[in-house]
């Protein structure tokens, strides 16, 4: 008995471990007032952002100052995230937009990745699903968009021609957030993310469905492209 009692008072006395579970940190979103001003549909960025999933942004508007990706890499940064922003294009267009970049200050804040499209397509997709799959974000081009097309897939009725964003999408298992421009304004409309898993059937069935339901954002009444 006296040994219980030691062993009772010498458990007693050690020092008490509370576990508490794990949460992830807040990711915070403190978009500006020039930034809603600018862009609609806030909220569906925060979304996908906060996600530790990739995902994949197919802009459709001309933004000369880059100024999506600029807010994107700058909401990375205030929170220390480990995603990083991929900016895919032929190389003529990734070129002019390194140069854009006048400072170094701008350079090393802006922490942008570039791939170019133009190089082997086999390399570029599996360089896109192993980023999509580590968490980060492709940011594609408008230009890409019509340069850049799945191999192997034609278009549909000479009408619909298949996007190489749904072949990641699909491939990945991520969303596509898409962006255009607000008829008769220069508002860019960020959409309500495209998920993978809305289209069935065989690999390039979901293909042809996931890009017209994308298409289909760009004639609706709120965008102009």
């Amino acid at each position: 008995m006296g040994k219980l009692n030691f062993l009772l008072a010498e458990d007693y006395i050690k020092p008490k471990i509370y576990f508490q579970s794990k949460q992830a940190p807040l990711f915070n979103t403190s978009y500006s007032y020039a930034d809603r001003s600018q862009f609609e549909g806030l909220e569906h960025l925060t979304q996908l952002l906060r996600s530790p999933k990739g995902f994949i942004l197919n802009a459709f508007q001309i933004d000369y100052y880059q100024t999506l990706p600029q807010l994107i890499a700058r909401t990375l940064k205030e929170n220390r995230s480990y995603k990083k922003l991929y900016i895919l294009g032929p190389e003529l267009s990734l070129s002019i937009l390194k140069r854009s970049s006048k400072t170094v200050y701008e350079k090393h804040f802006q922490e942008f990745g570039y791939i170019n499209v133009e190089r082997d397509f086999q390399g570029v997709l599996r360089q896109c699903l192993a980023l999509l799959q580590e968490g980060h974000i492709l940011y594609i081009l408008p230009e890409a968009s019509i340069c850049w097309r799945p191999e192997y897939f034609q278009p549909l009725e000479n009408t619909l021609t298949p996007l190489c964003s749904t072949l990641l999408s699909q491939e990945a298992h991520v969303p596509i957030l898409s962006s255009s421009t607000k008829e008769g304004s220069d508002k860019v409309i960020l959409h309500e993310p495209n998920m993978p898993q809305q289209y069935v059937g065989d690999l390039e069935s979901r293909i042809y469905q996931q890009s017209e339901s994308v298409y289909n954002l760009l004639e609706s009444p709120v965008s102009d492209y």
